[in-house]
């Protein structure tokens, strides 16, 4: 059988499209397909967009996410509905909507389910994925599914674990994978390292050191093996375990990005997001005295939050010598608690999916107007990702963050282009 699965675009590009950094989840199903026998080809539309007129295929899967529903949903429609299957994380937020537009929908980890939908065994309208337990009987991810991937690739995706125990208010992880953290071994992650050809890689889980000793073990595995350069995502309370930071600034972290979420200390309370002020400044201070750089992530709108908020955080990155920001805007995803709760108090103006990517308001904030919370968002990100804080950047030869504060520029510079008459806040 012939299977083709497709990652849609968002309307809006972002750094993770100009890294050409794709979703995991469609190459695991793609390569547990392949194993089975079927052919099986990857579309991801950030790398490469196929004419779907001419694509032949006995079975579509697409996978989105709430900001790339709207987009999955119209290529679904370019196909018969008895031919497509959809899941992702907005998939499995609101099964019934996907369901309109294809034959089925898999609701959570499809690992286990997919054959079974693929082949005819399963036949509900929607399957419900079960998280899978033992990651290690996983098939590592064949990213030469992908058409027109290159590779090696200047940054891989790796996962080396699933779920999380934290439940912030306006994050959809939990409703996605689960409140328990699953870990692959070391040693099978270091398998999957060694086989892949390319100068870097990105650990895209949630939370890198959430289990310190495993975390530990595969670090000396990486040190072992003289793997360098890579990133990973963290809470604060890393920074705390001096000993794991040696070891992964000595293993070859160049990268931590780090969700810092607000410097309005009712905000984290708001988010629950369980840290202080005090945590993230002995944070970043613990990550720039071992050399490696901070990529912070905030996110702005909360009732707690005002104009005053915005221009702290820049001015906090900027002083903290944060090296980038990315600063989104609360977004009301669905299934998250802070749908719920903006819902119920019928704030939220705007359900155009397009418009949920941390970069559009579409909801009423409390201590200021929607257009107020977009304008000073998109000024304060203008003001760090100028063009002379990049070429200040460049001329002192710190070419990486030069790099990524012009790539920034570039980004904000394209998003105010289009976005300039803010036409989705004329309804509020």
């Amino acid at each position: 059988m012939k299977v083709v699965l497709i990652e849609p675009t968002q309307a809006e590009a972002n750094v993770y499209s100009k890294l050409h950094m794709p979703l995991l989840g469609p190459i695991y199903l793609g390569t547990i397909l392949r194993n089975r026998g079927h052919e099986v080809e990857i579309y991801n539309e950030d790398i490469y967009k196929p004419d779907y007129s001419g694509l032949n295929a006995d079975l579509v899967g697409i996978s989105i996410l709430t900001s790339t529903a709207q987009r999955g949903y119209e290529i679904a429609r370019k196909f018969p509905r008895e031919k497509v299957i959809i899941g992702g994380v907005h998939a499995s937020l609101l099964p019934q909507e996907a369901w309109q537009f294809a034959r089925q929908v898999v609701v959570g980890e499809a690992e286990e389910v997919i054959a079974g939908v693929v082949e005819g065994s399963i036949k509900d309208a929607i399957v419900y994925g079960k998280p899978i337990q033992n990651l290690d009987s996983l098939p590592s991810p064949d990213f030469s599914l992908i058409k027109g991937y290159r590779l090696p690739s200047l940054i891989m995706p790796i996962s080396t674990s699933r779920g999380c125990p934290f439940d912030c208010v306006f994050c959809s992880v939990t409703k996605m994978f689960g409140r328990k953290y699953r870990f692959r071994s070391a040693e099978n992650v270091m398998e999957e390292l060694l086989s892949r050809n390319t100068s870097s890689f990105f650990f895209c889980d949630d939370n890198f050191t959430a289990h310190p000793q495993r975390t530990a073990a595969l670090l000396e595995l990486i040190l072992k093996h003289k793997i360098r350069n890579w990133a990973c995502q963290v809470r604060c309370d890393a920074a705390k375990d001096d000993a794991l930071l040696s070891l992964m600034a000595r293993a070859g972290c160049s990268v931590v990005c780090v969700g810092f979420e607000s410097v309005n200390m009712k905000t984290l309370e708001a988010y629950q997001k369980k840290q202080t002020i005090e945590d993230i400044i002995n944070a970043i201070r613990s990550f720039r005295k071992k050399r490696i750089r901070i990529h912070g992530m905030f996110v702005l709108g909360s009732d707690n939050d005002n104009e005053k908020t915005i221009w702290d955080t820049l001015k906090f990155a900027i002083k903290q010598k944060i090296d980038t920001i990315q600063m989104m805007i609360l977004t009301p995803v669905p299934g998250t608690k802070l749908h719920e709760e903006l819902k119920k108090q019928k704030r939220i103006f705007s359900h155009d999916w397009n418009l949920y990517d941390g970069q559009h308001v579409v909801f009423t904030p409390k201590l200021l107007s929607a257009k107020q919370l977009q304008l000073n968002v998109a000024r304060a990100y203008a003001k760090f990702y100028s063009l002379p804080k990049s070429i200040s950047l460049l001329v002192s030869l710190r070419f990486r963050n030069a790099m990524f504060r012009f790539m920034g520029y570039r980004i904000v510079r394209e998003w105010l282009r289009r976005n300039h008459n803010m036409h989705w806040l004329l309804q509020t």
